[in-house]
């Protein structure tokens, strides 16, 4: 027999072939958060789908032909046979290979996350789903050795999933400082820990002691691993607290069964009401976290508060994409000790976990006002930055509706402060409604806004140096200063240092090598 035929006649490379095809299904499974983009470039949606069906197809098909190869079956000798698995065979080769370079890119791409988040809950499905098969096509091909080996490594399995259920064999705790965002009515004191529990948070004010629940209609909240405390503001201001935890195994309608309880160290929250005031501005970090940090400590300066300007990754498909990037990036750069202003960026609105994400940060709706000392903010939501019907969001968003009854409430709103700041995500309040952009920056102007601040465009600059729309609204409101934050700049960042006083405002941003990309001052 040439090597060739030997190659092909290999039974350990066809085991090979089809353990690896199984592998790529599972890898295409795992990215399918992507798949729209793949739909996209092939002018057709469902092609995914059909893809991981062929993939099964063929892993079906290999599994079959192997084991029928085991038996000897004469079946295998026959010409229309082995054109067949030859064919499977060689579509089976071509998926494995687009299926790993296609997992690899996701990997190392930003959408790293999301897909480890996805290949994560595929691998259960997909482990319990391959066993059937295995044992019905190959158990009872195995030598008694391996066979005691298999059953031996099934029930231990089963034996410590049984245990987990019942009582978690992982560590709780807590797994940031707590963030203290200004909703605008109250401050929502947001943490995470390593699984569902309820959370409080304790402190002491005017003599009398506090014990306040992350709680629902009387209900303590035991099924997120976000816990958002809501504190008076007057009860927090330059006060000290305390966050804790107990972990929740099991809920009931008679009874629930819980586990370890953990506290923190106690965190002194500054509230800096008077006229100098020093603000941190982030935006668009996109899971940057370090690099973002970097750039921040080469601001080398303190700061009175943060403000995050949105996008902290590719979407929010799952929880623990918020608990990463937004929660505890904004706890690591507040420290707990500093207000926090939220402006939900256009990546924040998409994914399954977008319509979770108001209650997790404690905040009831993504645009409101908040004054601090001399100053209002008026927080903005630009929501998505294309029509509602495009193919990405799926049918889900109803975004149009939502930035119109933004602007009839911006035209309601009145302000105590007369050194105003707007924040938005986008510049354009909406980039897809120029009627709604337009009466928003009227809004603003009605308001006497000084200084917008957004992100969205991985650019840093003013407004005003590109013609057509943006130039035509900066010259039609030449007493509005429109700064566009910096961000993510491909593999570089840049964060912004905004320092108000009583005469005026200056803006400085630094990217991580500590190159300065802005440093300008304006009179109110």
């Amino acid at each position: 027999m040439t090597k060739k035929g030997k190659f092909f006649s290999s039974r350990l490379i066809h085991c090979a072939v089809l353990a690896l095809t199984v592998i790529g299904a599972v890898l295409f499974r795992a990215s399918r958060s992507n798949w729209v983009f793949i739909g996209k470039t092939v002018g057709f949606i469902a092609f995914p789908v059909l893809l991981l069906g062929l993939m099964v197809l063929c892993s079906l098909l290999l599994g079959i032909g192997l084991r029928l190869k085991l038996d000897n079956k004469p079946l295998c000798s026959g010409k229309a046979y082995k054109a067949a698995y030859a064919v499977t065979f060689a579509i089976s080769v071509i998926l494995i290979i687009f299926s790993f370079i296609y997992a690899i890119g996701l990997a190392v791409s930003e959408s790293g996350e999301v897909f480890a988040l996805h290949l994560r809950k595929t691998l259960a499905e997909g482990a319990l789903l391959l066993a059937v098969p295995f044992f019905a096509l190959f158990f009872t091909k195995l030598s008694c050795k391996a066979k005691k080996c298999v059953a031996a490594a099934s029930l231990i399995a089963v034996m410590l999933a049984g245990i987990n259920a019942f009582y978690p064999l992982s560590a709780y705790k807590i797994t940031s400082e707590p963030m203290v965002i200004d909703n605008g009515n109250e401050y929502s004191i947001v943490f995470s820990t390593s699984d569902e529990g309820i959370a409080w948070a304790e402190y002491t004010y005017e003599g009398k002691e506090y014990k306040v629940y992350d709680s629902t209609g009387g209900r303590n909240n035991g099924d997120s691993k976000i816990h958002s405390v809501a504190v008076p503001y007057e009860h927090l201001r330059n006060n000290s607290y305390r966050i804790g935890s107990t972990r929740v195994i099991e809920e009931f309608s008679y009874g629930s069964r819980t586990g370890k309880t953990v506290t923190s160290a106690e965190y002194n929250f500054t509230y800096n009401d008077i006229e100098n005031q020093t603000w941190l501005v982030i935006s668009d970090w996109h899971t940057m976290l370090d690099t973002a940090y970097t750039a921040i400590n080469n601001l080398n300066s303190a700061y009175d508060g943060v403000i995050l300007l949105g996008d902290a990754s590719p979407g929010v498909d799952f929880e623990q994409q918020v608990v990463t990037n937004t929660v505890q990036f904004g706890g690591r750069v507040s420290e707990g000790t500093r207000p926090v202003l939220y402006v939900r960026g256009n990546h924040e609105t998409r994914g399954a976990y977008a319509k979770d994400l108001p209650a997790a940060l404690g905040i009831e709706q993504f645009y409101y006002t908040a004054d601090i000392g001399p100053y209002s903010f008026v927080v903005l939501d630009s929501g998505e930055d294309k029509d509602d019907s495009h193919v990405e969001y799926g049918g889900m968003n109803d975004y149009n509706t939502y930035r119109a009854d933004m602007i009839e409430w911006l035209k309601d709103v009145e302000l105590k402060n007369k050194r105003v700041i707007a924040l938005s995500h986008s510049w354009k309040i909406s980039d897809v409604e120029p009627e709604l952009s337009a009466a928003g920056w009227a809004e603003l102007d009605r308001l006497n806004t000084r200084l917008l601040l957004s992100g969205h465009e991985h650019t840093c600059r003013f407004l005003g140096e590109k013609e057509g729309y943006e130039k035509e609204t900066a010259e039609k409101y030449p007493d509005i200063i429109g700064y566009v934050d910096g961000g993510k700049q491909n593999e570089n960042y840049i964060a912004s240092l905004l320092t108000l006083s009583k005469d005026g405002f200056e803006i400085k941003a630094v990217d991580n090598n500590a190159k300065t990309a802005v440093d300008k001052e304006f009179s109110w």
